[in-house]
């Protein structure tokens, strides 16, 4: 009972993270529950796994996938920063056993309200996506249809989440000691992620040939095939191009604007903190995009894969947020000394304000060069409606425009006004 009531009080001390942690797994118990829903449809007469003559079956395993990871990364974000909360626990003379029991609990609770809560939110989705589907494709059938199945593959895969989520809190809790985790809060680290060894021209020239290429292209599929030389670009431009250009606009021409120059510095920061996640919602963005695209003459698998793409962007900016707010605790202290410095409060704001504009914005436009370019192409051609290209911005941008004033929100909690006020 101890361990229970420690686990609940930890559970409301980071509150705000653990609501971050809820959502992850709500959202993602809804998108799998919905998609699997849709795919065994009746209607569809798609046979997933099986002799699937369509493009459902890798874009169901690509939706999977991503939907775990953010799962795996929300879950090692939230148990990670709590280093120094464990290190107490293990010094009072708890065993690594004990220790993993009381994570497990905490996740426990949060997974016993969120993946319900999530299960009945999509169940009550079913009739709005079973019309959507039934007037798309004249389908004559009950709009409250819920496959066998589909309640299968999602407990299939919630149990998987469940499983490794705590085996990797209890790994945590076994690789990790007191010392390490007084000092280190996080252990994730997707920076260290190494690519070939290009100039930086050579990225920059793979980032920006497939737009121009896609001015001429009339095969949907080629626009997939040009995409992914231009995924090569985006990893160099984030990992090398982006970094070293920062760091030589902050040496010559940022010193005598304060501002600038702690605004790209923290810009830096984060793009070095969330490259992972970056390179993961680009290159979603961009592939579902062009899967969505090469399957408008099959528009049950268009659907899915617009269906996909809503998912993904949803959880991938919900992670990243999750991420940058788990940063911005560190980060508490820094505003600080910049108070003790001299900083007023509107040049903290415009650092923050800065820093975000700067890192969502990159996140929205390296995609976006591509979907414009590649539906414009469309539109003109008469292959896609208006309607439809307009479906695709709303997606990519709504997304990543909550993210950015969720992002501000959460920055407001680390702001040192009463330094400010005393001054």
């Amino acid at each position: 009972m101890g361990l229970i009531r420690l686990s609940l009080i930890s559970l409301k001390k980071d509150l705000s993270k653990s609501m971050f942690y809820f959502l992850t797994f709500l959202l993602t118990t809804i998108f799998i529950f919905s998609f699997f829903n849709l795919v065994f449809h009746p209607g569809a007469n798609i046979n997933l796994g099986k002799d699937d003559g369509t493009f459902v079956t890798p874009i169901a395993v690509f939706v999977i996938v991503i939907a775990m990871v953010c799962v795996f990364l929300a879950n090692n974000f939230y148990v990670s920063h709590k280093g120094k909360e464990i290190s107490i626990i293990l010094m009072s003379g708890a065993s690594v056993f004990q220790l993993g029991i009381y994570l497990f609990f905490q996740v426990f609770i949060i997974m016993i309200f969120s993946i319900p809560l999530g299960l009945l939110i999509g169940y009550l989705l079913i009739p709005f996506i079973n019309s959507l589907f039934a007037s798309t494709f004249l389908y004559q059938g009950s709009l409250f249809y819920l496959s066998k199945q589909t309640l299968v593959a999602t407990g299939a895969i919630l149990l998987f989440e469940v499983f490794w989520c705590s085996l990797l809190n209890l790994g945590y809790c076994v690789r990790s000691t007191i010392n390490s985790m007084m000092n280190e809060e996080s252990k994730i680290d997707l920076s260290g992620i190494k690519g070939p060894k290009f100039s930086h021209r050579l990225f920059i020239l793979c980032y920006f040939i497939p737009p121009v290429i896609f001015l001429f292209l009339k095969d949907s599929m080629s626009f997939l095939l040009f995409a992914l030389i231009g995924i090569i670009g985006i990893f160099g431009i984030i990992k090398k191009v982006l970094p070293d250009w920062i760091e030589k606009r902050q040496k010559n021409e940022s010193l005598q604007d304060s501002v600038q120059l702690l605004g790209l510095g923290f810009f830096h920061s984060d793009i070095q903190k969330v490259f992972g996640l970056m390179i993961i919602m680009l290159l979603s963005s961009i592939l579902l995009t062009c899967v969505t695209v090469y399957t408008l003459k099959q528009p049950l698998v268009s659907m899915v894969a617009l269906m996909s793409y809503i998912s993904v962007m949803i959880l991938m900016s919900l992670t990243i947020v999750f991420k940058i707010g788990m940063e911005l605790n560190k980060r508490k202290k820094n505003f600080q000394n910049l108070c003790y410095l001299g900083f007023s409060l509107k040049q903290i704001h415009q650092i923050i304000h800065l820093e975000m504009k700067l890192f969502y914005g990159f996140i929205l436009l390296l995609p976006f060069v591509y979907q414009v370019i590649i539906l414009l192409n469309l539109l003109i051609r008469s292959e896609v409606t208006l309607y439809f290209v307009m479906i695709i911005f709303i997606i990519q941008i709504v997304p990543v425009v909550i993210s950015y004033f969720i992002s501000i929100y959460l920055y407001k909690a680390i702001i040192p006004k009463s330094i400010i006020e005393k001054r």
